[in-house]
């Protein structure tokens, strides 16, 4: 799912068919047009590093090669969040955190992490999948922000509640584990 998908749903949703045209058809446009292309994508990016921050993880696995037995957080892909694991191969490797780094016992490890996610353009694939977060969830939160942009908080707050709805779905499924049950 791309960043122009979400904004492209969103324009049709809150009635900017001049951004639906620009984005669909990349006719020439009004600097209203790219200014809330602009904003749109500003403000996508502040609800994505949200749901990173706060509700639902972006988690990366990257292959590191460890020199001194300390891994620089500056040297993996993305800001980390917080360090979830360490493994070489198959198995789990103790590590501990320092400010700059953390230190492993291993050669060649796999680093499984929270991070903030980078800041993406309008032509961007965002890092959540869709089983992740559902479209529909960033475009309620999208059709949020840009009403209250917009001075419509009335609407702001109708969209609101629809997108705190998807999030705690989103939420629910992703942490709810049921046991399963036998009779013998």
């Amino acid at each position: 799912m791309t960043i122009k998908e979400i904004i492209n749903s969103t324009a049709s949703v809150v009635g900017r068919k001049d951004v639906v045209e620009y984005l669909e058809n990349g006719r020439e446009s009004s600097s209203d047009t790219l200014d809330t292309v602009n904003k749109m994508v500003s403000l996508l990016n502040m609800i994505i590093g949200e749901l990173a921050g706060t509700f639902i993880p972006l988690v990366k696995t990257e292959d590191i090669r460890v020199n001194d037995g300390k891994i620089y957080f500056k040297d993996l892909s993305f800001q980390p969040l917080e360090i979830l694991d360490v493994y070489e191969g198959d198995n789990p490797v103790k590590f501990v955190h320092y400010p700059e780094y953390i230190k492993v016992n291993g050669t060649s490890v796999k680093v499984v992490y929270s991070c903030i996610p980078p800041v993406y353009d309008i032509n961007s694939n965002i890092d959540y999948s869709e089983t992740d977060i559902s479209k529909t969830a960033f475009i309620y939160g999208l059709c949020a922000e840009y009403c209250i942009c917009s001075g419509a908080f009335d609407e702001a707050v109708l969209w609101h509640d629809r997108y705190v709805s998807c999030i705690k779905e989103t939420r629910k499924l992703k942490n709810s584990k049921i046991k399963g049950r036998y009779w013998e």
